[in-house]
């Protein structure tokens, strides 16, 4: 008879130096909590967002005012589904009770009123969809250069409309 033996825990591999050295946006955490577990890379800069956030071309303050929208949004129950839900199917067109639901997304809805058309299209473009400045701008018949100020313009109206102070 033969013992099954444990799995012996191996460090990740990351890569190279050379690859790391390259690599921006990544974040290594601990699997546990034990001293010398193995540990994992997680991407940090997944939207948009983050990128600007990154390459430090929004402030923090922006940065906040865009996740608290997108919170909002997520909140709402409008964010695409990746999984399957197991609740029980409502036939008659409704979706239930949702009060909480709904009421992040009057907060959603009057966020992007305060701020205007223009500023809560760039708002939609890059913060839920997922989109870049310049594709927004693009789209829109701008300079692509400008998508850039547009979306600093709208995270600053986000931070006015959610009361965060300005530093």
């Amino acid at each position: 008879m033969s013992k099954s033996k444990k799995p012996i825990h191996t460090p990740s591999d990351f890569g190279t130096r050379e690859r790391l050295q390259h690599t921006s946006g990544i974040a290594y955490e601990n699997t546990d909590k034990r001293l010398g577990s193995p540990k994992r890379m997680r991407v940090t800069v997944q939207t948009p967002l983050d990128r600007y956030y990154s390459r430090e071309q929004i402030n923090r303050r922006q940065f906040e005012a865009g996740m608290k929208l997108y919170a909002l949004w997520r909140r709402a129950g409008r964010a695409q589904k990746l999984t399957a839900s197991y609740d029980a199917n409502i036939v008659d067109g409704t979706r239930g009770n949702d009060d909480q639901g709904h009421d992040a997304f009057s907060d959603y809805l009057a966020a992007l009123r305060t701020i205007g058309k223009d500023l809560s299209d760039v708002a939609q473009w890059v913060v839920v969809e997922g989109a870049s400045a310049n594709e927004w701008a693009k789209e829109q018949g701008h300079d692509p250069k400008g998508g850039i100020v547009a979306l600093r313009l709208c995270l600053d109206a986000l931070g006015d409309v959610f009361g965060m102070p300005r530093g």
